[in-house]
């Protein structure tokens, strides 16, 4: 499982960096989304006894993006979550409509990263370090993904971090808004 993730992640981002990642936007239920993401990280959260949590706003359910990019990002902010958050913590995803944009916020309550780092991260291949974070999995792809996919979308992923106090990653997406009319088609 962690070989096939870590290829698709390299694959994915050298179709991107080479101008070759196609979106393939429709509108979609970002409720749906958000659970499959729960589901595939509940078995890892659960054995690492991380709380998972959710609250998405009814306004913000039906979106316009790609769904398979939008899923990824998902999956990438809720596994860094679960990943760097200590036992008895927990990960949590909230959705909300801001004019005609459509907010996703990951926040953890984890080791947090380092300002240094926060400077760094979200470069494909570059992780987090120190004593703090302990030895960890991984390829360093996932926030470069999260925010290149984030912004193949038009919009960007911001990180807040507090070493010690966890992290909190918000995902813009300005032209997700689905009308009532768009639904209806």
């Amino acid at each position: 499982g962690h070989l096939l993730e870590l290829i698709n992640g390299i694959l994915d981002m050298s179709k991107i960096e080479a101008g070759k990642f196609d979106l393939s936007e429709e509108i979609f239920d970002l409720e749906d989304a958000v659970q499959q993401a729960l589901r595939f990280l509940r078995l890892q959260s659960e054995r690492k006894g991380v709380a998972l949590k959710m609250a998405l706003a009814p306004d913000a359910r039906m979106i316009f993006g790609d769904r398979r990019a939008v899923k990824q990002i998902l999956v990438n902010l809720l596994a860094n979550g679960v990943k760097f958050t200590p036992r008895g913590g927990e990960v949590s995803i909230a959705t909300l409509r801001d004019g005609g944009a459509i907010e996703i916020r990951v926040a953890d309550s984890g080791v947090g990263i380092a300002e240094a780092d926060l400077r760094r991260l979200g470069q494909p291949f570059e992780q987090g370090a120190g004593s703090h974070i302990g030895v960890q999995e991984g390829t360093g792809l996932g926030l470069a993904l999260v925010k290149a996919l984030s912004a193949m979308h038009g919009g960007e992923a911001v990180i807040h971090s507090v070493l010690g106090e966890g992290t909190v990653v918000r995902v813009r997406l300005p032209h997700a808004v689905v009308s009532d009319s768009d639904c209806a088609r």
